[in-house]
């Protein structure tokens, strides 16, 4: 009886490290799933339009890597997972670090949505909460507020439609004026990922007679397509520059 117990514990020992094991090689495999959308950037800005294309590479878990075009001139930006964004400059083999505060992941609709944030649109994340919602004809719409006094925005509202996807966004300061709208529309799905194709977003913040209106048309949309870009590394012997310097380097290649 002893020896038979013993076989059963010990089986009972392997099947649960077998069943860990499983679990360990099939996590990652779930959480990196890996995304690429092509996007047309096209901003109006006291009666001037300036156009940008790029090619959007983001690693759920990971890295979001970014091949922007520009007035000819072709550059790559790499946002780590823990909000480091760095730039590389090909034609003249520098790179420049941003500060964690310029430049965020997060600032990219796609990876919002990528990391499941649709419902609040990564709201939460910055320290809003849910404060009300309520019907308005065929949409319901949601307002959040800051767990924080003394933030620009007072409140933030979010409309969504029959199929509780977000279409509009709107944050307010304690005013009650508009300091950003956003709409967002034409969805479209792709091996079970929704995201919006087209979305406009017009900016009234330190503007006194008019607004900033970005137009983001994407398309090329690939889910779990993984390309060389994905796993894009900044070369080791890449000049690193001031943001100062980085910037002049930029400026030169897009004339």
């Amino acid at each position: 009886m002893l020896h038979q117990s013993n076989r059963a514990v010990g089986t009972g020992r392997l099947f649960f490290i077998l069943l860990a094991l499983c679990l360990l090689g099939a996590g990652p495999a779930y959480a990196q799933r890996f995304f690429h959308i092509d996007e047309v950037s096209k901003t109006v800005k006291d009666g001037k339009m300036k156009v940008a294309e790029k090619q959007l590479y983001y690693t759920r878990g990971g890295d979001l890597n970014i091949l922007w075009k520009s007035g000819g001139a072709s550059y790559y930006s790499t946002t780590s997972p823990f909000g480091i964004t760095q730039f590389y400059y090909p034609a003249s083999n520098e790179s420049m670090t941003l500060d964690a505060n310029m430049m965020k992941a997060t600032d990219e609709t796609l990876v919002l949505f990528a990391d499941g944030w649709t419902e609040d649109l990564g709201l939460s994340r910055e320290g809003f909460f849910l404060k009300s919602t309520k019907k308005d004809g065929d949409f319901m719409v949601r307002r959040f507020e800051p767990r924080e006094t003394g933030t620009i925005c007072a409140w933030v509202e979010i409309a969504y439609n029959s199929d509780f996807l977000p279409v509009y966004c709107a944050y307010f300061d304690k005013k009650g004026k508009v300091i950003t709208k956003t709409y967002m529309s034409n969805y479209t799905t792709v091996k079970g990922f929704v995201f919006p194709m087209r979305v406009t977003e017009i900016s009234y913040f330190k503007e006194k007679n008019d607004s900033t209106v970005r137009l983001d048309i994407y398309k090329n949309l690939e889910i779990d397509v993984r390309s060389d870009t994905h796993s894009f590394r900044i070369p080791s012997d890449a000049k690193p520059v001031k943001l100062k310097d980085g910037l002049k380097a930029y400026s030169k290649q897009v004339k």
